[in-house]
C-alpha cells in the first residue's frame, strides 16, 4: 500500500504539473533564458521535463517494474538463465567457473534469472557478432524494454551498425539483496550467455552501456583482468556517459559543477543510486565503484562519449585522459550540446543528428578494433 508521504507528494506533484508545464513552456521561448542558448526549444523544454520527472521518481522512490514475462515485446524478449561455468575456447575439454571472486563476495546475493530484449528486432537466423547493450540507471531506475525509457538508442545503434543488439534487464538496487554485485551478476550471466549458448566468440562481442551501464562494463572488465583471466575479454567496449565517482564528495559537489543546469540529473537521484548500490560498510572509492582515480591500463580499447553540455563531461574527460597516460587503447567523442546520455535521448531531446553521429563513430570503432 502507498505512503501518506506517497500519496501527498504525488497529488501535490500532478495537480501542479499543468502550471510548472507552462511555465517551462513560455520561459524557454527567448533563447537566452534557456539553459544553454545553443540549445533548440525543444531540447531546453525536454531537459526541464526530465528533470522534473527524475526528480518526482526519485522523491517517492519509483520502482522500474521487472518481469520476466515477453509482453509487448513478444519474442524479442528472452530469459538468460546464469550458468556456473563456461567451456574453454582452446579446445581442452575445461570449464571456466564464472562467478568467482567480487562476483561471490556477498553469499546473499545469487545469480538469478534475467531478461533481455533484442534491438532493432529479433535476429532471423543464428549470430555471428553481438553488442551487449546496458541502459542507464543511477542502479536504481529504468529498464531494457522501450516502455522502460531508453529504448531508442540501442535500436539506432543496432541499425546504424548492422550489429544485434541485446539489451539485458539488470537488476536494480532496491534492497540490500539487490546491492552490488547483483547487476555485476547479471552482465556476467548475458556474456556468458552470449559465449555459451549463442557460441559468439569473444572477439565478436561489444559491451556497451549508459552511465551506470558502462560503471558495469568497466568492472567487468577489471573483474576479468584482475580476478579471472580465463575468462576470454570482449571485442571493444562502448561507454556512454559513464558514472565514474560514487564517492560522496563528488556526489555532494554535484550541484556546483559548470554544467549542472544544462543536465538533467537531480543531485538527489545520484545520491539515491549510489547509496542503494553500495553495500553497507563498502569504502565508496572501491575501484567497482569509483572507476576515476583507479585508472589502470586495460587490455581492450573503448569509446567513450561525452556530452558536452552534461553535469558528469569532466569526469568523463579526465577519466578519459587517465586511462591514456595508463596506456589504454581510448577513443573519445563529444556530443556537442549533449546532455547525459544524449546516446538514448537524441530523439526525445530533439538531438537525432547529434546520438546518430555517435552511433556512426561507435561503428567505425568497433570494426577498426576486429582490424588489431
Amino acid at each position: 500500500m502507498p505512503s501518506l508521504y506517497f500519496l501527498l507528494y504525488s497529488t501535490y506533484t500532478w495537480v501542479t504539473f499543468p502550471a510548472r508545464l507552462i511555465a517551462i513552456w513560455v520561459s524557454n521561448i527567448p533563447k537566452f533564458n534557456r539553459a544553454n542558448p545553443a540549445w533548440s526549444y525543444k531540447t531546453a523544454v525536454m531537459t526541464e521535463i526530465f528533470r522534473f520527472f527524475i526528480r518526482y521518481r526519485t522523491r517517492v522512490r519509483y520502482h522500474t517494474p521487472k518481469s520476466l514475462e515477453p509482453g509487448a515485446e513478444g519474442d524479442r524478449f528472452i530469459v538468460l538463465n546464469p550458468q556456473k561455468t563456461i567451456s574453454k575456447s582452446d579446445g581442452e575439454n575445461t570449464e571456466i567457473p564464472v562467478y568467482t571472486g567480487v562476483l561471490s563476495s556477498i553469499p546473499e546475493i545469487e545469480p538469478i534469472p534475467i531478461g533481455a530484449i533484442w534491438y532493432p528486432k529479433k535476429p532471423e537466423e543464428p549470430i555471428k557478432r553481438l553488442v551487449i547493450h546496458l541502459h542507464s540507471s543511477a542502479f536504481v531506475m529504468l529498464g531494457a524494454r522501450p516502455s522502460d525509457g531508453p529504448g531508442w538508442g540501442p535500436a539506432s545503434l543496432g541499425e546504424i551498425s548492422g550489429w544485434p543488439v541485446l539489451s539485458i534487464q539488470y537488476r536494480l538496487s532496491w534492497d540490500k539483496y539487490k546491492t552490488f554485485p547483483a547487476a555485476l551478476q547479471d552482465l556476467m550471466t548475458a556474456y556468458a550467455y552470449a559465449l555459451e549458448t549463442l557460441k559468439v566468440p569473444a572477439s565478436q562481442i561489444v559491451l556497451s552501456g549508459e552511465s551506470a551501464g558502462a560503471n558495469l562494463i568497466l568492472a567487468l572488465l577489471r573483474h576479468i583482468d584482475t580476478e579471472n583471466p580465463a575468462i576470454p575479454l570482449p571485442r571493444a567496449a562502448l561507454m556512454w556517459s559513464p558514472w565514474l565517482d560514487m564517492t560522496e564528495k563528488s556526489l555532494q559537489e554535484l550541484k556546483d559543477r559548470p554544467n549542472y543546469k544544462t543536465d538533467y540529473l537531480p543531485d538527489e537521484f545520484v545520491q539515491w543510486g549510489a547509496a542503494g548500490y553500495i553495500p553497507q560498510g563498502w569504502d565508496e572509492k572501491n575501484p567497482y565503484f569509483t572507476p576515476l582515480g583507479n585508472e589502470y591500463k586495460l587490455s581492450i580499447p573503448i569509446f567513450i562519449e561525452a556530452g558536452t553540455s552534461e553535469v558528469l563531461y569532466d569526469d568523463i574527460m579526465k577519466f578519459a585522459h587517465n586511462m591514456k597516460e595508463k596506456g589504454s587503447d581510448v577513443e573519445v567523442r563529444e556530443a556537442p550540446n549533449g546532455p547525459h546520455v544524449s546516446f538514448s535521448w537524441g530523439e526525445d531531446f530533439g538531438m537525432e543528428d547529434v546520438a546518430r553521429a555517435g552511433h556512426a563513430l561507435a561503428t567505425k570503432f568497433i570494426e577498426r578494433a576486429g582490424e588489431e
